[in-house]
């Protein structure tokens, strides 16, 4: 690592203290506790009226490996002042724990939470990098949506930022050791979130990708987009220029930035629909 991509380590690294700790610290998450090992539990960030808005049950990154939802509260405030109720999701974590725990254990977050709160009636799935790979999950793996009892009908999106969606695509060293860390060399094929593009696909979904990633190529994105297509054009991919890995983040916290617009139009779109069905 030489000391430019050092300098932007750091940098990333104030911002993240910064929006998740120092920032609206006066908008407060409540952690509610899915199971018995301290990384189960999911933070739940609800302001005074949602109004008939969408509920944006969001899964962490970092590499399957570190993070937690304390560490991204910035994109529960972010949402909060919008009006919108989000729960950032905790999971287990390599390499004490490796794959498939991490997809069962946001499966039994998203049970809880929904047999919690029987009047949500539409959540929008999303998930940032390692997360993106964990939502993808709940949206498209039927049958752990079976196993665990969740009904499909109220999963309205799927927004992936700088997600893992194809694991044939991470090309660069420190990825492919992130997945071999998560997934035994024999599971790859199988583990891979692309596999669960089987069948039609019949939800909006949106992926957001930096064209400068050099952690998790453009190309994961590229790659699950091209294949969902193949199955149904209710898609959205948006690349930025000369955004790297972490800047996309950015889009759902703190103040957020231009390319915010993209995000909010999709949910406000999934919302607009909601109304004409109530």
């Amino acid at each position: 690592m030489n000391l430019k991509s050092i300098k932007l380590k750091l940098f990333n690294i104030g911002k993240t203290i910064t929006n998740s700790y120092i920032k609206d610290n006066n908008i407060k998450g409540k952690i509610i506790r899915y199971g018995n090992n301290k990384r189960q539990y999911y933070k739940v960030y609800t302001p005074y009226s949602s109004n008939l808005k969408s509920t944006i049950f969001f899964i962490h990154g970092g590499g399957w490996w570190h993070g937690n939802p304390s560490l991204y509260s910035g994109v529960g405030k972010f949402f909060y002042k919008l009006g919108y109720q989000t729960v950032l999701c905790g999971y287990r974590l390599v390499p004490f724990h490796r794959y498939p725990t991490q997809i069962d254990d946001v499966f039994k977050a998203l049970k809880h939470y929904i047999e919690c709160n029987k009047e949500i009636n539409s959540i929008v799935i999303a998930g940032y990098s390692a997360g993106g790979e964990l939502a993808s999950r709940l949206v498209f793996d039927d049958d752990r949506q079976l196993k665990y009892n969740i009904n499909k009908d109220l999963l309205k999106g799927f927004i992936s930022l700088s997600g893992v969606l194809d694991f044939s695509k991470c090309t660069s060293i420190y990825s492919k050791i992130l997945v071999n860390n998560y997934v035994y060399k024999s599971n790859i094929k199988k583990a891979n979130p692309i596999s669960l593009l089987n069948k039609e696909v019949n939800l909006p979904i949106l992926c957001i990708h930096g064209e400068s990633d050099s952690l998790i190529n453009v190309n994961t994105s590229i790659s699950f987009i091209k294949k969902v297509n193949n199955l149904d054009e209710n898609t959205i991919l948006k690349t930025i220029k000369r955004a790297e890995h972490e800047d996309t983040i950015d889009i759902v916290r703190g103040d957020g930035n231009k390319y915010s617009e993209y995000i909010l139009r999709f949910i406000k779109e999934i919302d607009d629909i909601k109304k004409i069905d109530i």
